[in-house]
């Protein structure tokens, strides 16, 4: 009887492990049609994945003309159409401009490409673009000829919804960083703390303090001034600094504030950057 009872129990155990294994190399199976070479789920991109309105900046150069920066915001529509709405710096001038009559359209691999006519430039605005981050992150590249350009968009607003913003989206303090040029300064770079808040009507105020390099000489600055968001999540900004200088920008909010794209908007200015929410 004892004999029968531990054939029993290995009998047993032999089919448990049986079962095991070939479930286990069902599964490899599967995966393995599913995944790409290094073990990782292949991409699987679809229209929707890159549709609603992104908050985004890019800087680049127009050959022969000077920099070319974009700040400001743009639609990808479930129907594979698309518009834009942004302020451009070109060479030495800042303007608001309209891109219409978009299209778009995204492969299996997430890679995609689009254009849209911008009236302001008499231009008609090829890009390539890849979705990342579940589509949230878009990366750009501008394809048009004598252009170098490239920037980021980041998902503000789901299809069919609208962005949801106030002075209250960026209240706080931020870490930020710029760079780009001036009248004069063809390189800088700057970096501090900028730090938004309200006054009692709930108008936006701002100060803050960096370190400025012009050229490779370091200055540090107090900054003081006032700022708005819209609804749609974009804004403008003002401040004088203990330099003397008057400073305009606009500003996009993403990330629900927490990452703000700033681009100053003043004659022969082109500086952008980012700034990061502290707390």
């Amino acid at each position: 009887m004892k004999n029968k009872k531990f054939w029993s129990i290995a009998t047993a155990i032999t089919l448990t492990v049986t079962v095991i294994l070939l479930t286990t190399a069902g599964q490899k199976s599967v995966n393995a049609q599913d995944n790409g070479p290094f073990g990782h789920r292949a991409p699987r991109c679809t229209i929707g994945t890159a549709s609603g309105t992104y908050g985004y900046q890019m800087d680049g150069q127009i050959l022969g003309v000077g920099p070319f920066l974009v700040n400001g915001l743009f639609t990808h529509f479930p129907n594979g159409t698309m518009d834009a709405d942004v302020q451009l710096v070109v060479g030495a001038q800042s303007f608001p401009a309209a891109g219409t009559g978009g299209t778009f359209s995204i492969r299996d691999d997430c890679t995609g490409s689009g254009s849209f006519d911008v009236q302001a430039l008499g231009l008609t605005v090829t890009y390539n673009f890849i979705a990342t981050d579940r589509g949230n992150q878009i990366e750009l590249l501008n394809t048009n000829d004598g252009v170098l350009l490239h920037g980021v968009g980041r998902r503000i607003a789901e299809p069919g919804q609208s962005p949801r913003c106030s002075n209250a989206t960026v209240l706080g303090s931020y870490g930020g960083r710029l760079e780009g040029s001036i009248p004069g300064v063809p390189n800088l770079v700057l970096a501090g703390i900028y730090t938004h808040t309200l006054d009692s009507n709930f108008n936006g105020l701002f100060n803050g303090t960096d370190t400025i390099n012009l050229m490779g000489q370091y200055f540090p600055r107090i900054n003081n001034g006032t700022f708005t968001i819209g609804s749609n999540c974009r804004g403008t900004g003002f401040y004088t600094d203990n330099l003397g200088n008057s400073v305009n920008y606009v500003m996009t909010a993403v990330d629900n504030g927490n990452t703000i794209y700033f681009m100053g908007t003043d004659p022969g200015v082109a500086i952008w950057g980012v700034g990061c929410r502290i707390r």
